[in-house]
């Protein structure tokens, strides 16, 4: 895409989440734009041969520095340039300060900071410029991480499915946890991310990066078994933490299944939910889990739900539901492991003979799927 808003003619640049990427123009309209700037564009050209040159011959003062933040404000999915950026603050604007002199390198990262949230604004979704930030941070030996936290909050509120967000706000977690200066445990950092899920989830269910993390952190939080306190009045999180100190996976279980079927019916064709609950049913809960008969129910009822949902969809939309069904195939296979039955294996081959007929693309794949 061209650094020059509007010269993209390509769709597929058009749009993400809902959110307008470029505009799209015609052919001849884009050519006269392109003869008008182009005054710009020789400049621009010019910058970035300059600057890369600089590179090149590995210049470090102040000319280049200013020089990088003008290629910067043109363009900042420059990855190169921002390696020279760093190259520059490391051996040209630390040179004459210490490592040791802590308080003089914060308040120059701290300016850095600022110019990189700058251009993060202008492009979220940049690799470099989260890099960036992220090289600054662990340059900074007085990094707020709350504040870091709130920066990414306000970055979710814009785009609550923002992939480097997400990213970067596992990164910060993990910085917390390494840092001696922060006062939280490793369990109530973790718990505290467990509930941000939660949160974001409740706002929009078909986030894939909120389900995602989730289920990192509850394999964290039922190894490390949290004793952490709540907030009084906080059943739901008393709850939980609960379970986790408790190693209950029955009893987790049925707590995230009542919040996966809220979700599932509100949205049914959300793939996020769906791929959640499979994960849900895996190995990492179901192998562990030592009473049968309550592993039995819990699969029945959960199967019950699924099914009643698709016959909805069906009355609705006179077809079955996908995801039902792909899930119905898996809880099929789990059941009939743990008793055996006949009638599960004939639900099982039943439903994967509809998924062979309704999703034909996918044929082949459903081939693959055995009961045992």
């Amino acid at each position: 895409m061209s650094f020059v808003q509007g010269y993209s003619q390509n769709s597929s640049f058009e749009s993400m989440h809902g959110r307008d990427k470029s505009l799209k123009l015609t052919k001849e309209d884009a050519l006269k734009r392109m003869k008008l700037e182009k005054p710009k564009i020789d400049v621009y050209k010019k910058l970035c041969e300059r600057v890369l040159l600089g590179r090149k011959q590995r210049i470090y003062n102040q000319k280049y520095y200013d020089l990088v933040t003008d290629l910067l404000e043109w363009n900042q999915e420059l990855y190169t340039v921002w390696n020279y950026r760093k190259e520059l603050i490391t051996n040209f604007v630390f040179k004459s300060i210490t490592k040791d002199n802590v308080k003089a390198r914060h308040d120059i990262l701290v300016k850095e900071l600022e110019f990189v949230l700058k251009k993060l604004k202008q492009s979220p979704k940049s690799y470099w410029i989260w890099n960036h930030r992220v090289w600054c941070l662990k340059l900074d030996k007085l990094s707020n991480w709350l504040m870091e936290l709130q920066l990414i909050e306000t970055f979710l509120k814009v785009d609550s499915r923002n992939y480097h967000a997400w990213s970067y706000r596992r990164l910060i977690a993990g910085f917390m946890k390494n840092d001696p200066e922060f006062t939280k445990s490793d369990e109530l950092i973790d718990f505290d991310e467990f509930k941000f899920t939660t949160k974001m989830i409740n706002k929009d269910i078909s986030n894939y990066s909120a389900w995602h993390n989730r289920s990192q952190l509850i394999v964290k939080l039922f190894l490390k078994s949290p004793k952490v306190e709540t907030q009084d009045g906080d059943k739901y999180a008393s709850e939980y933490v609960e379970v986790f100190a408790e190693k209950d996976k029955i009893g987790f279980l049925k707590k995230e299944l009542s919040l996966v079927k809220t979700a599932i019916y509100t949205d049914p064709e959300d793939s996020s939910v769906w791929f959640y609950l499979k994960w849900l049913i895996s190995d990492y809960f179901i192998d562990e889990l030592t009473s049968t008969e309550e592993v039995l129910k819990l699969l029945e009822k959960l199967s019950g739900d699924v099914e009643e949902l698709n016959e909805v969809e069906f009355d609705d939309n006179g077809v079955e539901n996908k995801w039902c069904l792909i899930t119905e195939v898996y809880l099929m296979k789990r059941l009939f492991n743990l008793r055996k039955s006949s009638q599960d294996s004939e639900r099982f081959h039943e439903i994967l003979n509809k998924l062979k007929l309704l999703d034909i693309m996918r044929t082949e794949r459903y081939k693959e799927i055995k009961l045992t």
